[in-house]
C-alpha cells in the first residue's frame, strides 16, 4: 500500500519515541513488520527523503494499432501464444496485457489441435470416488491460523462434512472421516494425497487411515501432485473467496465453524453450479447404499492415545489440558477418541468421558 510521506513519517517518529510498538504501527499504516522496519531505517539514514515511495510504474499503454497488429497476427496464425505474439512485436507490455486483448477479440479460443489432448476424469456415479484433503492455514485476524478438512464426492462435488481447526493433527482428519461416512455412507473409494495422516512414510506398516479405510473396504488413491485433486482444489479457492472474506470479522474457532456449516448447506442445496448447467451440487447427488450405523463407526474409526497423568490429575493431549479424575496421578492412561468425544480408559474399563477440545 501506497501510503502518505506525512502518514510515514508520524507513525515512525510515534514509534521511535516509544508511543506505539510495531505491531500497532504496522496495524496503522497496513504493512508487515518487514516493511515497517525498513521505513525506520531508512529514515534514520537519509531523514525524510528516506521515506519517499521511489517506485515507478511500469504501466505502458497499448496503442489502437498496435491492438490491431496483436489481433491480425493471431488470426492469421491462430497457433501463436500470448507470450509468442509479444516476443514477435517486441513489445513492452506484459503477456497478461496481450492475453486480455486477444480475449476481448474472443480469440482466446483459437488453437492447433492438441498433440496429446488433456485426460480429465470424473467419476461416474455419486459415492464411486470421495476426495479428501487439508487445505493450507488461513490466517483469521482475531483467532490466529486456521486449517480446512473436508471431503467432497467427486461426482456431484456435494461436500459431506467440512471444519476448521486449529492444526492438522490425524485426530481432526478423523473427525471430519468421521461425520462424512456417518451422514454420506461408505463411497467405493477415496482420493487424498501422501500427507503422514493418510499415508505411513515407512516403507513398512500403515498409518491408522490405512488400516480402517481397508476394514471399510474402501479403497485408497493417493495423488502424487496436488493436479490430481483438481475438483478439491478448486473447491479450496471457492472457499478462500466466498467464504473466508466474511469469516475474519469472528473472534473464535466455534464461530467460524458454525458459520461454514451453513455456509456449506448454501454450497451444497441452495449454489447453482454453472458446471451442471444450473443445478445444485445436491440434485446430482444421493448417499451411498452402504450406510454404517452409528454404533458400527464408533467401533470402526477409534484413535488411541496413550498418556501419563500428572501430579496434578491431568494430561496433554493436542496442545489441550484436561483434567483426569483423582485416582490416576502418576500413572498412565489410554485415551479413546471417537468421533468428538473423549473417553479415559484404565486397563478395561472407562471411567470418565469428555467433548474433545481443539487449540
Amino acid at each position: 500500500m501506497n501510503n502518505p510521506i506525512e502518514n510515514k513519517l508520524e507513525i515512525v517518529a510515534r514509534y521511535l519515541r516509544k508511543e506505539i510498538g510495531i505491531k500497532k504501527a504496522c496495524e496503522i499504516l497496513v504493512c508487515n513488520p518487514r516493511t515497517f522496519l525498513n521505513y525506520r531505517k531508512r529514515f534514520l539514514t537519509s531523514g525524510v527523503d528516506g521515506l519517499k515511495d521511489k517506485r515507478h510504474s511500469n504501466y505502458c499503454k497499448l496503442l489502437k494499432k498496435e491492438k490491431e497488429t496483436i489481433i491480425d497476427l493471431k488470426t492469421k496464425d491462430a497457433w501463436r501464444s500470448s507470450r509468442n505474439i509479444k516476443d514477435k512485436l517486441k513489445l513492452q507490455i506484459s503477456r497478461r496485457t496481450v492475453a486480455n486483448v486477444l480475449k476481448q477479440a474472443g480469440l482466446v479460443k483459437i488453437n492447433i489441435q492438441r498433440l496429446k489432448p488433456l485426460q480429465t476424469f470424473e467419476a461416474e456415479h455419486p459415492n464411486e470416488m470421495w476426495q479428501t484433503d487439508i487445505m493450507g492455514k488461513m490466517i483469521f485476524p482475531r483467532i490466529g491460523d486456521l486449517y480446512l478438512i473436508a471431503t467432497l464426492d467427486d461426482h456431484s462435488r456435494f461436500v459431506p462434512e467440512g471444519q476448521w481447526f486449529g492444526s492438522q493433527h490425524k485426530a481432526h482428519v478423523f473427525i471430519v472421516w468421521y461425520y462424512s461416512l456417518l451422514k454420506a455412507g461408505i463411497p467405493d473409494s477415496m482420493l487424498q494425497d501422501r500427507g503422514s495422516q493418510y499415508k505411513a512414510n515407512s516403507k513398512v506398516g500403515q498409518a491408522d487411515y490405512q488400516y480402517y479405510s481397508q476394514k471399510l473396504g474402501i479403497n485408497l488413491i493417493f495423488a502424487k501432485r496436488a493436479q490430481t485433486k483438481g475438483k478439491i482444489e478448486r473447491f479450496w479457492r471457492f472457499v478462500q473467496n466466498d467464504f473466508v472474506p466474511e469469516a475474519l470479522q469472528f473472534a473464535t474457532k466455534e464461530e467460524v465453524n458454525i458459520a461454514f456449516t451453513k455456509w456449506i448447506y448454501w454450497y451444497n442445496y441452495e449454489y447453482k453450479s454453472e458446471y451442471f448447467g444450473g443445478k445444485t451440487h445436491a440434485s446430482n447427488w444421493y448417499p451411498s447404499k452402504r450406510k454404517p450405523e452409528k454404533i458400527e463407526l464408533d467401533d470402526l474409526l477409534t484413535v488411541w492415545e496413550r498418556r501419563r497423568v500428572t501430579m496434578f490429575n491431568t494430561i496433554s493431549l493436542y496442545g489441550v489440558w484436561y483434567k483426569v479424575p483423582p485416582g490416576y496421578m502418576m500413572c498412565r492412561i489410554w485415551i479413546k477418541i471417537v468421533g468428538n468425544i473423549l473417553y479415559f480408559q484404565s486397563m478395561d474399563k472407562i471411567f470418565h468421558e469428555t467433548k474433545l477440545r481443539f487449540k
